[in-house]
């Protein structure tokens, strides 16, 4: 299995699940078992989920409008998940990883 380099120490260290849950720079990300300091996804990460969440958004309230409340109830449970997964799966296997920006982790 693949595995990324902490921004810290470089070694390869964090796997791609681990790193699909390890959040924005301003979360406290995943913990690196070699050097111990935390790691995030980077910016490029957090400008996708918001324009993901947008696009979710944008849908949810469209088919709430727009369809019967049956329809409208699939469609906007259908876009959340979607968007939940697309985000994690371009988190693990996209994005480099960062430092975590949280001052009360990395000192």
């Amino acid at each position: 299995m693949k595995k990324y380099e902490c921004p810290h120490c470089g070694e390869k260290t964090i796997t791609p699940l681990k790193k699909a849950f390890a959040g924005t720079q301003k979360s406290k990300g995943v913990e690196c078992p070699n050097c111990g300091t935390h790691c995030t996804n980077g910016m490029q990460s957090s400008v996708f989920r918001c324009i993901i969440s947008l696009i979710v958004l944008l849908i949810s309230v469209t088919s709430y409008i727009k369809c019967q409340f049956n329809i409208s109830a699939a469609v906007i449970s259908i876009s959340l998940v979607s968007g939940f997964i697309l985000t994690r799966l371009f988190d693990a296997f996209f994005y480099p990883l960062a430092v975590s920006l949280r001052m009360d982790l990395n000192q």
